[in-house]
């Protein structure tokens, strides 16, 4: 995972809510498929940081 001035809980955040566009579970189970995505992000960096840049893009045009 590259960095930048954004906060880690954040980066992730987008991500997770990009993916869970309309979840409707619990907070647990959120947290659970958060810490799946930041374990994948460490094994797979090129792709999360693809990921990540396509999910902030959905979310700054949803803004």
């Amino acid at each position: 995972m590259t960095g930048n001035d954004e906060d880690p809980e954040e980066r992730i955040g987008v991500v997770v809510d990009c993916i869970l566009v309309d979840y409707r579970g619990d907070p647990e189970s959120r947290g659970r498929i958060a810490q799946a995505v930041l374990a994948w992000a460490e094994e797979h960096p090129d792709e999360w940081d693809e990921l990540q840049a396509r999910c902030r893009q959905r979310h700054e045009v949803l803004v």
